[in-house]
Parts: C-alpha cells; sequence; structure tokens
C-alpha cells in the first residue's frame, strides 16, 4: 500500500493563558507516495511537534491530517493504534535499540509483537540488513555497533512492518558529514525504492538537499522553500 498526506491548517498550543506556546500554526502542505520530504528550522521552530502529530503520536490543537482520506485525529484510539503500528515507521533521534540484542533481533522482535511469522520476520530482517549493507553486522549487539550502524538498524526497524510513512527525527544528529549522508541515503532508497513516502526532520540543510522537497519552520509556521534558494 501507499500513502497520499494531507496537512490542513494544522496547529498546536502547548499550555493556555499567558503561558501558551503555539509550536506549530496553520501548517499545510500536501506529499505523495515515493516523494521524500525534508523539514527544516531553527531548534524550537516546530519540527518535531508537527511530524509527531502527523505519526499520530501527538493530537493537534486544530486542523488535520489526512492519510488516504482519513483525518487520523478523528479515529478512536483503538484505531490510532492500529494506525501507528501498521502505517507509521518511525525513526527517532535517539535509535532507542535494544541494547542485548543483536542488530538482527532487533529487527525481528518488531514483527514478532505485531504478530508476524517467525518465518517471514527472519526473511524480512535480512533482506532489510542485506539493503542497508548490515549482513555481516547482524549478529552484532547494538552496543558493538557504530553510530551510523545504529541508525541504520533504526531505519531497518521502522521498516519491518513495511509501513506507509517512514518519518524521521534528526536521523544524522549524533554523526559526522560523512556518515549522516550514508545514512540519509540509506533510508531514501529503502524509502523510493518501495514507493513509499519518507518525511525527514533534520537541523542540516546539506542534509535536506538530498530530499525531493524541503518544508522550512520558522515560529510555527511552515513554508515550501525551493531547493535552488536553499543553500542561501
Amino acid at each position: 500500500m501507499t500513502a497520499t498526506l494531507r496537512v490542513n491548517n494544522l496547529s498546536k498550543t502547548y499550555g493556555g493563558g499567558e503561558q501558551a506556546v503555539l509550536a506549530v500554526r496553520s501548517a499545510t502542505f500536501a506529499a505523495q507516495p515515493g516523494e521524500f520530504l525534508a523539514i527544516v528550522g531553527p531548534s524550537g521552530s516546530g519540527k518535531t511537534t508537527l511530524l509527531a502529530m502527523i505519526g499520530g503520536l501527538l493530537a493537534p490543537t486544530s486542523g488535520s491530517v489526512e492519510v488516504n482520506g482519513r483525518d487520523i485525529a478523528r479515529l478512536s484510539r483503538g484505531q490510532q493504534a492500529e494506525y501507528r503500528r501498521a502505517l507509521v515507521g518511525y525513526v527517532f533521534q535517539t535509535n532507542n535499540l535494544l541494547p542485548f540484542l543483536t542488530a538482527r533481533e532487533n529487527l525481528t522482535v518488531v514483527s514478532a509483537i505485531g504478530g508476524i511469522s517467525s518465518k517471514d520476520a527472519s526473511r524480512r530482517a535480512d533482506q532489510l540488513l542485506e539493503e542497508l549493507g548490515l549482513t555481516r553486522r547482524s549478529r552484532a549487539l547494538a552496543t558493538q555497533l557504530s553510530g551510523g550502524e545504529r541508525q541504520r538498524v533504526a531505519i531497518g526497524r521502522a521498516l519491518m512492518n513495511d509501513p506507509e510513512l517512514v518519518l524521521v527525527d534528526e536521523p544524522t544528529a549524533s554523526l559526522d558529514s560523512q556518515r549522516g549522508r550514508q545514512v540519509v541515503r540509506s533510508l531514501m532508497d529503502e524509502v523510493k525504492g518501495r514507493g513509499k513516502l519518507g518525511i525527514m526532520v533534520t537541523h542540516d540543510m546539506e542534509m535536506a538537499m538530498l530530499a525531493d522537497r524541503i518544508l522550512e519552520m520558522h515560529d510555527g509556521h511552515v513554508r515550501e522553500r525551493m531547493k535552488d534558494l536553499a543553500g542561501d
């Protein structure tokens, strides 16, 4: 399956009264399967909040997030949980790998939770590890992997259940430029090669330039930035 995303006048306010903080202000944009978007902006501009609302981790104050025509904020709790489990693959800034498991086991455990057979999970994990260049490191514990390898395992884990949306929060924050570029290219190859929709939050304009489109956030406002102007 593939996902079509429409974000309509989406806003999020934290707190109330004089202490209220408007983190996202009337964000509106759309994206199609096969696209890879980057969301850029300074710290505190609302990037992670926007990504969390798209991923169904955070409820909006107003507006909507429509995935394949369904407003996810209007789904029941059970439906939202199913949306996150079946349709969304999330790569967090901290990779959150289980340190006592190997790279391969960190992938297969996801499918075990989702009820996929161990045979299918093993086949899927081996395929992803090969595509991400991690076959030789599949039996290494998470604690024995480099930063770039851990991020690639986190990407593989997010793809295990074949999600329609792949959402990534600052995947290169702890990596040098060369390893960061390798991780982002691996991510894009997986997302675009499978006809999925990928959205990456990043503070790094060099990494953002690898994406198909760039959305820029400032004080909660979102605007699309032309790539030929992105380096200005």
